[in-house]
């Protein structure tokens, strides 16, 4: 037996990937997926449940990734770790990280994607109160959690937007994980 929840998010993503969220129509999805329109609005609320879905699928994978790799609970071990399962998850999944970003921008002007930018304020308030826990341990450098944040993921997102060419980035990849620690970690001298 299908999954025919999942059949129609698996057809929704390369229209959405190829269109845009805003040029993709249920019309669109309907056909490729082989669902009726009456499926999709049993399964979803329009194309904004559809969209939010594969962005929290995105996340969940992402989180999954790096909570895979996940040894301790150190500064070190939760940065690498999540810089490396974005980048892990993004590479593999190149598609979906595509249609990730695009929702990450457009859920802070878009009030149907109202979820998304919820999730996402929830997640960095959580972040911003461990690195102030961090600071407070003298574990990282004293920056506020917006320029810490950049710092961390910054470049790594950098890479993953520019780097369709490319079929191996295991080399950037660790540079970029490196260089997440390194740019947050307390200088001792």
């Amino acid at each position: 037996m299908t999954n025919r929840r999942q059949d129609i998010l698996d057809a929704a993503l390369p229209i959405f990937v190829e269109k845009g969220y805003i040029g993709t129509t249920i019309a669109d999805i309907r056909k490729a997926s082989g669902a009726t329109t009456g499926s999709i609005y049993h399964f979803f609320s329009g194309k904004p449940g559809l969209a939010i879905a594969l962005w929290k699928d995105a996340n969940a994978l992402w989180i999954s990734r790096a909570e895979a790799r996940r040894q301790s609970r150190t500064p070190k071990e939760m940065v690498t770790t999540t810089v490396r399962g974005l980048m892990e998850w993004a590479t593999a999944n190149r598609n979906l990280f595509l249609f990730f970003e695009e929702l990450r921008i457009r859920a802070h002007s878009d009030p149907e994607l109202r979820p998304i930018l919820d999730e996402i304020i929830l997640t960095h308030e959580a972040a911003a109160e461990i690195y102030r826990v961090w600071v407070a341990q003298g574990q990282v450098r004293d920056i506020e959690w917006p320029i810490a944040s950049a710092l961390i993921v910054g470049p790594a997102y950098d890479y993953l937007r520019k780097c369709g060419h490319m079929s191996d980035h295991s080399v950037a990849i660790d540079m970029l994980v490196e260089n997440a620690w390194n740019s947050v970690i307390r200088d001792t001298n």
